[in-house]
C-alpha cells in the first residue's frame, strides 16, 4: 500500500530518472479519454526518442501526489497496463497502481466567437486551470533566452494555442470552464514570455486576474474563492505591487537559480534587461508590500550545487518570501536539453530543507497540490519524513 509519504519519495525519483512507456501502457492510454493526456502548450519535457503523435500522460496521481511524467526512453521507471489496470513499475518489479487527473470538459467546447476553448486554457496538475500569454519572450528575439527554456522551439512547431490571450477571451473561456468543470478547478495559473515593457507585461497579467474575479463573482453568487498564482517578471514601477492586494492572488518572481554568476550564465536576459541585483531587490519589496505571505520565488533544482540552492532558499525565508523548488527537466529544443537531472539523494536534501522551511513559517505553496515537477506540497505536509 502506497502512502503519500511513499509516493513524495517515488516522485522524487521520476523527476530525477524520468519514465518510460510500454507497448501495452501506449495501447491502452491512447484509448483513455477520462483520462488528461499531455498537451504541450509551452513546453516539451520529453525526450526526442518519444514519438509527439502518441498520446501520452502530462501527470500521474500517487495518493495525494502529483507527479509530472518527463519522458526518458532509458528510465527504469515504467508505466504498464495489465488486466485493466495502469501499474508503475522499476526494473519490471510493480510498486503500484496509478491514476490520472480527469480530462476536463471544457476543452472540446466553444466559445460564442468560435475559438475552442482547449486551445486558450490547459489543466495543469489536474487542477489548476492554466493560461500561457504571451507565447513569445522578448529575450528570445535578442538570442537571450533562458537555457533551460524550450518556449522558442517548442511554439514554433504549434499552430492550435493561441498566441496572445485576451483578458475577455480568458474570462469567456473560464466561464464555460467554471460551467462544465467546477469541481476539478482550484486554483488559477497565469505565465507567459516576457516582454520588453515590463509594467506592461505586470499589469496585463493583473487585468486578466481582474476579469477572472468578475466571472467568479457571478458564478459563485459574489465571492472569489478560486486564487489566481501569476508566474512574472516584475515591474519596473514596483509601486504596482500594491495592486495585488486588491485580488485574491499570489505571485512568485523567480531568482531560478541563486549563485549569482550561474544566473547570469543561465538567464542572460533577465540578467541584461533586468538585472540580477533589481530582481532581489524587487523581492525584497513586493514581500514587505504584499499582505499574506503572497510572493514565492523559483529555484531550480539541478543548475547548481546543492548547497547554493539551499542557501537560495534560506535567503528567501529570511524576506518573508516563500521558496518554490522547480526540480530540472530537460526540455527538448532548450539549451539545456542534454543536462543532467539532480540525483534522487539530492533532491530529497533540498526537499528536507524546503520541508524545515515550511514548518517554521506561515507560508502556502504556490501550487498547492498541482505541482507536478515541484516538491512544497509535498514539504509542507511533512511527505519527505522518512
Amino acid at each position: 500500500m502506497i502512502t503519500n509519504n511513499n509516493a513524495a519519495h517515488i516522485k522524487l525519483h521520476l523527476l530525477s530518472e524520468g519514465i518510460s512507456y510500454s507497448k501495452r501502457f501506449l495501447e491502452a492510454f491512447s484509448e483513455n479519454h477520462i483520462a488528461m493526456e499531455k498537451r504541450r502548450a509551452y513546453n516539451d519535457s520529453d525526450d526526442i526518442q518519444l514519438d509527439r503523435s502518441a498520446r501520452v500522460p502530462q501527470e500521474i496521481l500517487l495518493n495525494e501526489v502529483i507527479i509530472a511524467m518527463n519522458h526518458d526512453a532509458n528510465s527504469d521507471w515504467q508505466l504498464d497496463y495489465d488486466c485493466q489496470t495502469y501499474l508503475l513499475r522499476h526494473k519490471n518489479k510493480f510498486i503500484s497502481e496509478i491514476d490520472f487527473p480527469k480530462r476536463p470538459i471544457f476543452f472540446d467546447l466553444k466559445t460564442a466567437d468560435g475559438i475552442e476553448c482547449g486551445s486558450v486554457a490547459n489543466l495543469y496538475g489536474g487542477s489548476a486551470f492554466a493560461l500561457f500569454t504571451p507565447s513569445t519572450c522578448y529575450y528570445f528575439s535578442e538570442n537571450l533566452g533562458c537555457q533551460f527554456c524550450s518556449l522558442l522551439s517548442n511554439r514554433s512547431k504549434d499552430d492550435y494555442f493561441v498566441n496572445t490571450i485576451k483578458p475577455e477571451i480568458a474570462a469567456n473561456v473560464f466561464s464555460i470552464a467554471l460551467e462544465h468543470d467546477s469541481e476539478l478547478l482550484k486554483s488559477i495559473m497565469i505565465v507567459g514570455g516576457n516582454m520588453l515593457d515590463y509594467d506592461k507585461g505586470f499589469f496585463k497579467y493583473l487585468e486578466i486576474t481582474k476579469y477572472l474575479e468578475e466571472i467568479q463573482k457571478v458564478f459563485f453568487k459574489g465571492d472569489i474563492p478560486i486564487e489566481t498564482h501569476i508566474a512574472t517578471m516584475p515591474p519596473k514601477n514596483l509601486e504596482l505591487f500594491e495592486n495585488v492586494n486588491n485580488l485574491n492572488a499570489r505571485i512568485t518572481l523567480n531568482l531560478e537559480v541563486f549563485d549569482d554568476n550561474l544566473f547570469e550564465h543561465y538567464c542572460k536576459g533577465k540578467a541584461k534587461f533586468y538585472g540580477r541585483t533589481n530582481l532581489k531587490n524587487a523581492l525584497e519589496y513586493a514581500a514587505k508590500k504584499i499582505n499574506g505571505n503572497r510572493v514565492h520565488s523559483i529555484l531550480i533544482a539541478g543548475l547548481e550545487p546543492v548547497e547554493s540552492t539551499i542557501e537560495g532558499m534560506l535567503y528567501l525565508e529570511s524576506i518573508g518570501v516563500a521558496p518554490i523548488i522547480n526540480v530540472f527537466h530537460r526540455d527538448n529544443g532548450a539549451i539545456l536539453q542534454n543536462h543532467t537531472r539532480p540525483s534522487y539523494n539530492d533532491l530529497l536534501t533540498i526537499a528536507e530543507t524546503l520541508q524545515k522551511i515550511y514548518s517554521r513559517n506561515n507560508f502556502t505553496p504556490y501550487w498547492c497540490g498541482c505541482g507536478r515537477n515541484s516538491l512544497d506540497y509535498e514539504a509542507l505536509n511533512k511527505w519527505f519524513n522518512a
